[in-house]
Formats: structure tokens, C-alpha cells, sequence
């Protein structure tokens, strides 16, 4: 036998001598519990809710069913628990709908020139940007050292990589920031780094990226224009419909038969008027649902 096993048993052996051991539960939580240990919701929510979704929410929603179903024994609590459960399923497909259709007009919009021109806007942003916070690091160089050759080396491939990337920019101010660079490239007066020059090309440099941050503004309202109008032809291929349209069939038929069964159920004990008692029961019997979910 392995050691697994043996540990398991002795585990077992464990639980087995403290619960003969033990009276039974003291608390009112604890009794509730115990009362209500046949009913067990096999689709408790740290089971059936999926990454991202609200604990609150789902119990919100079924404290709402127990509410309206109003179950009047253990038997239709667990149909209403169930219940709920198809309803939180049907609500879920909804979401899932949407975000096939959001994904759609995302994959539409990355076909178009107005996405092209935002992706290249935006690389543009970072290269320029990762370049500038080198430029502007203390300390700053005073002697062209390595570390001056290696800023003067990114924000020349920066600058050169904006005018690959991005169209009509100032072009003034793009010769501006060249002229600048090339004056730092040559050597003047020994091995000393101009700092009237150095801080020039960082004042030339910041205003380019201000006029990236404004394209950047633009392409992104022209993409949400494009994105209204794209949502008008972004539907689901054919298989994503049909898929859905099988999975919320088989969902809306779960959910009829679970609500035949509690008509059934029903039927089957002395029929009597809502009243503040049973209204009061079936809240007991939610709470009591929540505590061994």
C-alpha cells in the first residue's frame, strides 16, 4: 500500500472518531447546516460561476427565485436552486453573444487603414517615449562617454523610426530635431557634450510627442466612428449562431422541465395561499442552500 493511501486512511480514522465525538452543532449557523445537510446544491456557485463573474450578483439573483418560487419543501428548494442556476446560464449566454459580436467588429476594425494608422501611431509613442526618458535620466552626461553614445544612438533611431511610421508629421520640426542630432554626432570642442544643444533636442523631441498624443487622439475617434458603423455587419459566423442557438435550446428546455417538476411537486402537498410564513420559509431555505454550497 502507499504512503497516499495510508495517510487517507488514517485521515478517515481521524473524521470517524471526531465525529462520534461530537454533540452536534451549537450555533444557529451550525444547526442550520446540519438541517439542511440532504440539500445539496451540486451547482454551488464556487462550481458553476467562471472567472471574472460576481459571487453577489448570482446570489442575489437566486435569493430572487426562492423569493418569486417560494419552495415549500427540501425537494423544491433543490429544483429552484437549479433553477436559478439555468437562468444565471441563460443570463451568461447573453454575455457571451455580445462579446462574439465585440469581437467581430475588433477584428473588422483590424482590417481597415484607420487601425493600421493607430497600431503605427502607438509604436511611435513607445519608441519615442522609452527614448526621451533615457535622454532625460540624471545623471546627464557631460563628457561623451558610452552612456552619452548610447542615448545619442536611441533617440536618433527613435526619431528615424517616427518618420518610417508615422505620415505627415511637422516637417520643420522633424528637420529640426535631424539638424540637432547631427551636431551631437560631430565632435566640437573636444569631449565635452553641448548641453545648450542636449536640451534642445529633448524640448524638439517633447514636441513631437505631443503631436504623436494628439494623432493618437484623433485615430482613436475615428475608430470609435468606425466601430458604430461596423457594428451594424458584425455578426457571428454562421457555426458561433448555430452553437449558441443549440447550447440556449438546451438550457430553456432544462429550465421548462425543472419548472414542470416543481408544478408537479406542488400538486403533491395541500395547496395554500402565500402568506408572511411561507414567505419567511423559503427564505430559510435559501439561507440554509448558502451554507452548504
Amino acid at each position: 500500500m502507499k504512503i497516499a493511501d495510508l495517510n487517507e486512511l488514517a485521515a478517515d480514522a481521524k473524521r470517524l472518531t471526531d465525529r462520534a465525538k461530537s454533540t452536534g452543532p451549537k450555533s444557529p449557523e451550525g444547526k442550520l447546516r446540519s438541517a439542511m445537510n440532504a440539500v445539496k446544491h451540486g451547482l454551488a456557485a464556487k462550481n458553476l460561476l467562471l472567472p471574472g463573474e460576481d459571487v453577489e450578483s448570482y446570489e442575489s439573483r437566486l435569493d430572487g427565485v426562492f423569493m418569486a418560487l417560494a419552495p415549500a419543501d427540501e425537494a423544491q428548494a433543490q429544483l429552484a436552486a437549479l433553477i436559478g442556476d439555468d437562468l444565471w446560464k441563460l443570463a451568461r449566454l447573453d454575455r457571451i453573444e455580445q462579446g462574439i459580436v465585440l469581437g467581430r467588429i475588433e477584428e473588422l476594425l483590424g482590417l481597415t487603414h484607420t487601425s493600421d494608422a493607430a497600431a503605427r501611431t502607438t509604436s511611435a509613442l513607445v519608441v519615442l517615449g522609452t527614448a526621451l526618458r533615457q535622454w532625460e535620466a540624471q545623471p546627464q552626461p557631460t563628457e561623451r562617454n558610452a552612456d552619452f553614445i548610447r542615448r545619442l544612438t536611441a533617440m536618433s533611431d527613435a526619431v528615424d523610426t517616427v518618420e518610417n511610421l508615422v505620415i505627415d508629421l511637422p516637417v520643420e520640426l522633424m528637420s529640426r530635431c535631424n539638424e540637432l542630432l547631427a551636431r551631437l554626432h560631430i565632435p566640437i570642442g573636444g569631449n565635452v557634450v553641448p548641453m545648450d544643444v542636449y536640451t534642445e533636442v529633448f524640448q524638439a523631441a517633447g514636441k513631437v510627442m505631443g503631436v504623436l498624443m494628439n494623432k493618437g487622439d484623433q485615430d482613436e475617434a475615428a475608430q470609435g466612428e468606425l466601430r458604430k458603423a461596423i457594428a451594424t455587419i458584425a455578426l457571428p459566423n454562421e457555426a458561433e449562431l448555430k452553437r449558441l442557438a443549440r447550447y440556449k435550446k438546451m438550457l430553456e428546455d432544462s429550465l421548462q422541465r425543472r419548472l414542470q417538476t416543481l408544478e408537479q411537486l406542488r400538486k403533491l402537498v395541500v395547496a395554500s395561499p402565500a402568506t408572511a410564513e411561507t414567505t419567511e420559509r423559503a427564505r430559510e431555505y435559501r439561507v440554509k442552500l448558502r451554507l452548504v454550497g
